[in-house]
């Protein structure tokens, strides 16, 4: 009897061990630096980095917080928001279904790796998410 006492109790941790495990694997695959088109927006993260916002209209927010940006800036964010929904709904388009929902990797193109470039060099708040635009994801939200 006390044997599979002993028995019961390592399996429970084991398998909350592996739960972690799952969970650590989850964790670090967030917090990987990428950027997220979705219907609303194209979110750039990159940890520790606050997270970044172009909205439809080119608004650009730090942490909810619109970053100040004359009228030539807003329309280059407004053009990379545009190209980045067309290359999404294409993914999407044919994309599988998938019941988790997940997100569709998206291979970036010669205008948004030109609008891209322009961007990161011209708006200095953008320069240290360089590295989140190799991860480009369509949600399908």
């Amino acid at each position: 009897m006390k044997k599979l006492f002993l028995v019961a109790i390592a399996l429970a941790l084991c398998a909350t061990l592996a739960a972690c495990g799952q969970q650590s694997a989850a964790r670090a695959e967030r917090s990987k630096p990428r950027v997220s088109v979705t219907t609303q927006a194209v979110q750039i993260r990159r940890a520790p980095a606050p997270n970044v916002e172009i909205t439809p209209e080119g608004r650009l927010r730090m942490d909810d917080i619109e970053v100040p940006l004359p009228d030539a800036r807003r329309e280059r964010l407004q053009l990379l928001f545009g190209h980045l929904q067309m290359l999404r709904q294409e993914a999407l388009a044919t994309a599988p279904a998938d019941p988790n929902n997940r997100g569709v990797p998206l291979q970036s193109n010669a205008q948004v790796d030109a609008l891209r470039d322009e961007l990161l060099r011209d708006v200095p708040t953008l320069a240290p998410y360089r590295e989140s635009f190799n991860r480009i994801t369509a949600e399908r939200r």
